[in-house]
Order: C-alpha cells, then sequence, then structure tokens
C-alpha cells in the first residue's frame, strides 16, 4: 500500500526546494562570475608587473647609459696612454697596474690577433680564448680590428665571472693587438641608486605576493644577478627555447608549468638595450608569476557561496514549513468538503477568510455545490418528460422505417450515377490523349530518322517527375506536353528536317522556329494551356542561351527543364541525320554532367542519371 503524503508536506518541500535551487543556482552564478573578475584581475595585475618591471629595467639602462658615456671618455684616455706605452715599447711588456691607479673596480686586457688574452690586471681571465667562448664577439673583435678605432660598448657580462662590465676597446694601428679596459659596474651602485640589472627586481617581488622570480638575461643566456651561492646562473636548459623564441621574434613569450609545486606562468620579455653596441643587443626578463593568491581568492569565494547556500537551505526549510501550513489550510478545507459532496451531500458551503484565489475558489465551490444540486432537480425533471418521448416515438417507428428504405433507396441510385460519370471522365480523357498522340505521331511522320521519339521522351520525362514526386496534376500535363513538345516540327520543311550533316545558319534559325509554331498550333486547345508551355520552353537553357526567348535559371518552368533533359538525353542516343553513331548510355550521361547548370538544371540532371543507372 504506498504512503500518502498531505498537501501541505509537499508543499513544504517544493517550497524548501525551490528556495534551495534558486540559491544554488544564484551561488553558483556568483563564484563563476567572482572567478573570471578574479582571473582577469590576475591577469591585468601580471600586465601591470611586466610593464613596471620593463620600466624598472628602461630606468636601470637609461642610468647606466649616463655613467658609461663618463666611463667611455676615461677608458679612451687611459686606452690612448696605453696605446703610446706599446710604440713606445714596440712591444706589450709593460706593467698594466701603473694605468689603473686610481681606478678601482677597472681591469686592463691585451688581446692578442688569435684572440687570446695574453696580458690583464686581472688574472682570472689571463689566456682566455674567444674562439671556444663566443664565435659572435670573435666576429666583433674582427670588426674592431678592421675599423681600427676607439669602440665604446655598452654593459655586457664577463665571460668568467658573470660580472656587469662597461668594455672600451681601441686597436693598435699594426693589427697584432686589442687593447680592452673593463670597469665593474657594481662599484657604482650608489651612484646608480640600487636600480641596477642585478637588483632592480627586489621591491617589486616584495610588492607583489604572486611573483616569484624576476631575471634579467643577457644576449647569452646569463644572469645579470648571481645566485644563492653566489654562483653564475644561468637559464635552464629547459626553458632555453622560450629564450630564443623572445630575442628571435621580439614579442613577448608565455609558458605555464609549474614551480616549488604551484601552477606557475613564465613570461619571457625581451628587451632592447639602448644605443646597443657590440653583440649585447638583445636581453631577456624572466618574470616567474604564481597562482596561490588566486587560488586562495577562488577558495574563500566557494567557501562563502557554500555557506551563504546552506543558510539559505535552513532557512527555505523554515519558512517553507510555516508558508505551507498558512497555504494548505484552505485546501484543507476544500478536501473536506469535497469528500462530504461525493457522499451525496450538496447542501455542504465552504468558508475561507482570505482575500485571494481561495477565496475565489470557495466561493466558485460553493456555487457548484448549489448548481449540481440544482441539475439534479432538473434531471428528474426531464427523465419524466423523456418517457413521455419515448412512447410518442414508439408510435411513429413505422413511419421511420419507411423514409429510411426510402433513403437507401436514392443513395444507391446517386451511387451507381456517379460510378457511370467517372466511367465517361475516364474515357474522356483517354480520348484526350489519344488525340494528343496523333498529333505527335503526326509530326514523326515528316522526320522519319525521330521514330518513337516522342514516346520515349514523354517515358523518360515521367520517369523524372516520378522520382521528383511530383503530383498527378503535374503528371498529366507533362504526359500531354512531352509527346507533343516537338507537334512545331509540322512547319518545318522536311529537307531541313531529314537534313544530314550540319545545319547552315538559316536552317538553323528556320528549325528553331519549332518551339513557337508548337505553342501557336496548340494555342486554341484550353485544356493542353499548361502543356503548350512546355512545348514553347523545352529548348530554353538556364545559362540563359536557349531559343526562343533566351529564358534563364527560375525563369523557366519546372516541367519545361524536365522535357529539357529528356529530350536531349534521346537526341544523343538515337540515329540522328547529324550523328549516324548515337553516343552510349554512359557518354550522353557524362555530358549531361558537364551542362550543370549550363543547359540544364542540376537537380533533375541528378535525378535523372541515378534513375537511368538505376535501370541497369
Amino acid at each position: 500500500m504506498h504512503k500518502i503524503f498531505s498537501f501541505r508536506y509537499k508543499l513544504s518541500l517544493l517550497m524548501f526546494f525551490v528556495v534551495l535551487t534558486a540559491s544554488l543556482i544564484l551561488g553558483v552564478s556568483q563564484y563563476l562570475h567572482m572567478k573570471t573578475a578574479l582571473e582577469h584581475d590576475f591577469e591585468h595585475n601580471k600586465s601591470l608587473v611586466k610593464d613596471r618591471v620593463v620600466s624598472s629595467v628602461n630606468d636601470a639602462d637609461h642610468m647606466y647609459l649616463l655613467l658609461e658615456d663618463y666611463l667611455a671618455e676615461d677608458a679612451e684616455d687611459i686606452l690612448n696612454k696605453v696605446l703610446e706605452k706599446y710604440h713606445e715599447k714596440n712591444s706589450i711588456d709593460f706593467d698594466l697596474y701603473e694605468f689603473l691607479a686610481d681606478k678601482e673596480g677597472a681591469d686592463l686586457y691585451i688581446i692578442d690577433s688569435n684572440n687570446i688574452i695574453v696580458a690583464s690586471t686581472d688574472e682570472t681571465d689571463l689566456g682566455l680564448d674567444f674562439n671556444k667562448v663566443s664565435l659572435n664577439f670573435v666576429k666583433e673583435l674582427d670588426n674592431i680590428r678592421k675599423n681600427g678605432i676607439f669602440v665604446s660598448e655598452r654593459i655586457d657580462l664577463s665571460a668568467i665571472k658573470a660580472e656587469a662590465r662597461k668594455y672600451c676597446y681601441l686597436p693598435s694601428p699594426d693589427g697584432k693587438y686589442i687593447f680592452e679596459i673593463g670597469f665593474l659596474m657594481d662599484r657604482y651602485d650608489d651612484a646608480l641608486e640600487g636600480i641596477g640589472f642585478d637588483s632592480f627586481e627586489n621591491k617589486i617581488i616584495e610588492a607583489y605576493e604572486f611573483v616569484d622570480s624576476i631575471t634579467l638575461y643577457d644576449n647569452e643566456g646569463i644572469s645579470y644577478k648571481k645566485n644563492n651561492d653566489k654562483d653564475i646562473a644561468i637559464i635552464d636548459e629547459k626553458n632555453r627555447e622560450y629564450y630564443n623564441q623572445a630575442i628571435e621574434t621580439l614579442e613577448i613569450v608565455e609558458v605555464n608549468d609549474k614551480y616549488n609545486g604551484t601552477k606557475t606562468t613564465y613570461w619571457y620579455v625581451p628587451y632592447e638595450i639602448m644605443n646597443s653596441k657590440g653583440i649585447n643587443d638583445v636581453n631577456v626578463i624572466e618574470i616567474i608569476f604564481n597562482d596561490s593568491l588566486l587560488q586562495k581568492h577562488l577558495k574563500d569565494s566557494k567557501y562563502m557561496m557554500t555557506l551563504i547556500s546552506t543558510l539559505a537551505g535552513v532557512l527555505a526549510l523554515i519558512l517553507g514549513f510555516f508558508l505551507a501550513g498558512y497555504i494548505s489550510k484552505p485546501v484543507e478545507k476544500f478536501t473536506a468538503a469535497t469528500k462530504e459532496v461525493s457522499e451525496g451531500n450538496f447542501n455542504i458551503r465552504t468558508e475561507v477568510h482570505s482575500n485571494d484565489e481561495f477565496k475565489i475558489l470557495s466561493r466558485n465551490f460553493n456555487k457548484m455545490a448549489e448548481n449540481i444540486q440544482t441539475l439534479l432537480d432538473e434531471r428528474y425533471r426531464y427523465e419524466k418528460k423523456l418517457e413521455e418521448k419515448n412512447k410518442e416515438i414508439l408510435g411513429q417507428k413505422e413511419e421511420i422505417t419507411a423514409l429510411y428504405e426510402e433513403t437507401t433507396a436514392l443513395y444507391e441510385e446517386t451511387t451507381a450515377m456517379n460510378e457511370e460519370l467517372e466511367e465517361l471522365l475516364k474515357e474522356n480523357k483517354k480520348n484526350y490523349f489519344e488525340t494528343v498522340r496523333a498529333l505527335a505521331n503526326a509530326v514523326e511522320t515528316k522526320d522519319f530518322y525521330t521514330g518513337g521519339h516522342c514516346e520515349r521522351v514523354m517515358h523518360y520525362s515521367l520517369a523524372i517527375a516520378e522520382s521528383l514526386d511530383l503530383g498527378d496534376y503535374d503528371k498529366n500535363h507533362l504526359r500531354q506536353g512531352s509527346i507533343l513538345h516537338d507537334i512545331g516540327k509540322i512547319g518545318i520543311p522536311e529537307h531541313i528536317l531529314n537534313k544530314e550533316g550540319k545545319f547552315t545558319e538559316k536552317d538553323y534559325d528556320i528549325m528553331k522556329k519549332h518551339p513557337q509554331m508548337g505553342y501557336e498550333i496548340l494555342s486554341n486547345l484550353d485544356f493542353l494551356e499548361k502543356s503548350r508551355k512546355i512545348v514553347l520552353e523545352h529548348h530554353e537553357r538556364i545559362d540563359g542561351c536557349g531559343y526562343p526567348e533566351g529564358l534563364k535559371g527560375e525563369e523557366i518552368d519546372l516541367l519545361s527543364k524536365i522535357v529539357c533533359i529528356a529530350d536531349a538525353y534521346d537526341a544523343m542516343t538515337s540515329v540522328r541525320p547529324y550523328r549516324t553513331v548515337p553516343l552510349t548510355k554512359e557518354e550522353a550521361i557524362q555530358e549531361m554532367l558537364r551542362n550543370k547548370d549550363i543547359q540544364f538544371d542540376s537537380q533533375i540532371v541528378d535525378v535523372f542519371v541515378k534513375w537511368l543507372r538505376e535501370q541497369d
């Protein structure tokens, strides 16, 4: 036995689920909206960080440039003195330290013609072979020797220690040596105000929690800043590809990966050194973003949405219970009253004290009970009247029976007449068509090459109509129009109809008149009104190059398009005066396909070709 739940119980559940569902939908919608907003803000903040980083690097580069211009003047003076010493000694056997007496953080180098440092104040670089370090730098040294003038290059990292230095060069006129000076840039940190290439990122990382790392790499992938162990830091090989791509395209390269177990985004931002001279022309800034802050905000949002939805569900349950009790009270009254009515008590009335639909329902219920009682009283009176009428009708039984027999006889007579008229109509249609066929045969007596042509064209045309699901009305006119399509040839001289070989232009002009002649021959036959349009248009073409009226596309009647294709196919596959060897079926099909949307309607060609191939 199924348990019956009260209306109040069901209404409480309904209200609970409605409010809960609305709360969930609103909560999810709000969460998704907030998620989108947070992700958008995150992307915006990443762009802000990038702009700030580039701005900081640009500021550092600008300050370096000012400092380097100052250092270049000192460098040129010192290198000229070294060159003078070389000329004086006619060798490099002299003390380089004497030129750097008051230049802290500066070193002198002498590079021979084999690109090897043969003398230096920095013993670490002594013997360094640039051929094994950088071929690009070797090319730069060759250019310095070739030009033979003082060269001041922008800031670069030293080959062994990866220290940021300002390098200047002066070649000896004999081409044997290049004198080089390098200024250690970290000696000027005070002047740079803490925004050098190796220190600009600190404040930015502190300001943005979602930035893990910012590193500036030179054109060889070496960081301007040492790692935590004070060793040279080189870009990770797995990221070398993106670093190279940024240099080649001069566009930001974005890569998603994991860093310290957190989802991260790597940005490789190319930076072109100001007034670059030398090989260190493009550097790359690597910015590593983490999404931990974003995920924290999303988690907080999800928790808040869950809490709100839960509270809404509890509130919905409480409100639903009390509201359901208030709403269901009138329903309970109606239930009790309905039970009384079902047991035959139509004097029961309901009382609902509210200003809503329940009050209207109560009034209508009371009126219904009153009307039912009235109807029952009226039914009793009608039953009495029906008994009297039945007695009267039984007395008229014989009269009704006679009238029925008379009506039946009249129906049978009418049916017989209708059948006779239908037979006459069929005979009339048959006579019409035989007349049409006789007209077509009259044409073929003049043109002995086309015997049976009209019958075959009719057969093909009706097959196409069947494939296109045309109605009986169109098929009837198509049957007449197709068999009469060449009726106009009655007016064409026989020597032209049966002429072998190609027509002259004059002969062709006469032959092109047969559609118009046929149309005029049939103009006084009303029952062939639609069929004669087929006769007139069966030589029109889709591209408008047909005759007699040059119609094209949808201007040509559908039935005329059908006969056009059927006529052409039979002509191609039959013996004609101008072609003693007819085309095969497949050759004719290919010809029709080639002329789709040119001479023939594309859809009709497809339908006809399909039908022809099904006949094999």
